[in-house]
C-alpha cells in the first residue's frame, strides 16, 4: 500500500468500466484441489494485488513489463525478494506472473485479472493465486498521517472512516476481484492474505506515534482484515491468511522491526511496508501454514 505510486486512474477507468459487466455476471463454480497437488507437479502460481504483494519494502525495485501499453503508460512497480519470490524459490511452486502492483486498489484487480490472462499466465491451469488488496482503498496512508501527526480525534475519525470505507466499498470489490479471478483460474486455490499490525507499542512510547494512536491505528487494521476474511468466506475457493501474529512484535516500536521506515522521508512510498525479512519470516510462513493446501506444507 502506498501512496507514492498512485497511477493515474484515468486511462484505466475505460477498461474496468468495460470489465464490470463480464464482473457482474460472473458466478463462482466448484472449486476442486489444485490439480499440481494431485499429482506433485510444481504448483501454478499467480500473485495479485497491491504493493504488500508486488513487493516494496524489499531492495530491489522494478517495473513490471505486463502493463506496457504505450498509450496508458501506467508503470507498475514491484521490488523483490517478496513474499511472492519466497514462494517461487520453492520446488513446489512456479510462478507464472506477478501482475501485483503499488497503489492498486481491490477495484483495480480486475485489469489484473485481465491482464494476466490476456498474456495467457492466468488461465485453467493456475493452481494457486495470492493477493492483498484493500488498503488503498480505504486510503490507508491518509489515515497514517493522521495518526502519527494530528491530534487523537483526529486519528479516531479517520479510522473510522476507513472502518466504514472498508465495510461498504472494500468488501463487495474484493469478492467482484475474487469472482473475476475465479472466472479464469477455476481450479485455483485463491489466498487472500490480511495485513499486520504496523505498531507493536508494547515496547513502550515510539518517538513517531502517541501509544494510544497506534493502537487505533492497529485496530483499524484488525476491521479491514475482518472485511477481506468475509470476502473470502462469500467466495468459493478462497482462503483467509491472517499474518498478525506472525508479525507480533516486529512491528514499529519493537526493537526487531519487521517494517521500512525513513525517518526524513516517511512516506517516501517505501516505508511503512514490510522488509524483506518481513515477507520472509511473516506472510510467507503464514501462507505455508494457513492456506491449506498440502503441496505447501513444509
Amino acid at each position: 500500500m502506498t501512496a507514492t505510486y498512485t497511477h493515474t486512474r484515468a486511462g484505466l477507468a475505460g477498461r474496468l468500466g468495460a470489465l464490470a459487466v463480464v464482473v457482474a455476471g460472473l458466478v463462482a463454480g466448484s472449486v476442486a484441489m489444485p490439480a499440481a497437488a494431485q499429482d506433485s507437479e510444481p504448483l501454478d502460481y499467480v500473485a495479485l494485488g497491491d504493493s504488500y504483494t508486488s513487493g516494496i519494502g524489499a531492495t530491489n525495485i522494478s517495473i513490471s513489463p505486463l502493463y506496457g501499453d504505450p498509450e496508458n503508460a501506467q508503470p507498475c512497480f514491484q521490488a523483490s525478494p517478496g513474499y511472492v519470490d519466497v514462494l517461487d524459490a520453492r520446488d513446489d511452486v512456479q510462478l507464472t506472473a506477478n501482475a501485483a502492483c503499488a497503489g492498486w486498489t481491490a477495484a483495480m484487480v480486475p485489469l489484473q485479472v485481465q491482464v494476466a490472462s490476456a498474456a495467457d499466465l492466468l488461465n485453467p491451469e493456475t493452481d494457486l493465486v495470492t493477493i492483498t488488496a484493500g488498503g488503498n482503498d480505504v486510503k490507508f496512508l491518509d489515515v497514517l498521517q493522521a495518526c502519527l501527526f494530528r491530534p487523537l480525534k483526529d486519528c479516531k475519525t479517520a479510522v473510522k472512516t476507513a472502518e466504514a470505507v472498508a465495510r461498504t466499498e472494500v468488501l463487495p470489490a474484493l469478492t467482484d476481484a475474487y469472482a473475476a479471478i475465479r472466472a479464469k483460474a477455476p481450479s485455483a486455490k485463491i489466498v487472500a492474505l490480511g495485513y499486520p499490525h504496523l505498531f507493536s507499542p508494547a515496547f513502550g512510547e515510539n518517538p513517531f506515534i502517541a501509544d494510544e494512536a497506534a493502537k487505533v491505528f492497529n485496530k483499524g487494521t484488525d476491521t479491514l482484515n475482518k472485511v477481506i476474511e468475509e470476502a473470502a468466506k462469500k467466495s468459493p475457493g478462497t482462503v483467509y491468511v491472517d499474518v498478525t501474529d506472525e508479525f507480533a512484535g516486529h512491528g514499529f516500536g519493537s526493537p526487531d522491526s519487521w517494517f521500512v521506515f525513513n525517518p526524513a522521508n516517511p512516506f517516501d512510498g517505501v516505508s511503512f511496508h514490510p522488509t524483506a525479512t518481513g515477507y520472509a519470516e511473516g506472510y510467507y510462513p503464514a501462507v505455508i501454514r494457513e492456506a491449506g493446501i498440502p503441496a505447501l506444507r513444509d
